[in-house]
């Protein structure tokens, strides 16, 4: 399973992103994220309804979602006043992963 994270706006407008291939983590990490996309039942999910005001806002975040499985994908675009429930632990743990991805990236750089 491969997922590809993207979340933009805020306050601050500070954008972070991270791609993660479950066949590249140990089995206990891809296993987590396994479960979690699972329980969220993510390929069922519809996108949000969402009006120009609900995106616009500049304090909200935004997150893009894609997760692919066996060559099929499916991408959900929601804010923090669209995002549906269900989605909410995936968003939150994809977004620890793009924080340790930027931190790792920064450390490096440092080298």
């Amino acid at each position: 399973m491969k997922i590809y994270f993207e979340r933009s706006g805020g306050f601050l407008g500070r954008e972070v992103s991270t791609f993660v291939d479950t066949t590249e983590l140990p089995p206990e990490k891809a296993l987590r994220l396994l479960t979690i996309v699972e329980d969220t039942d993510f390929f069922t999910l519809s996108p949000p309804v969402v009006g120009s005001e609900s995106l616009s806002a500049s304090d909200q975040m935004c997150y893009r979602v894609t997760v692919e499985v066996a060559g099929v994908q499916h991408t959900i675009e929601a804010s923090d006043t669209t995002t549906p429930p269900e989605l909410e632990p995936l968003i939150e743990e994809l977004s620890r992963w793009a924080r340790q991805t930027e931190r790792a990236n920064s450390a490096s750089d440092v080298f």
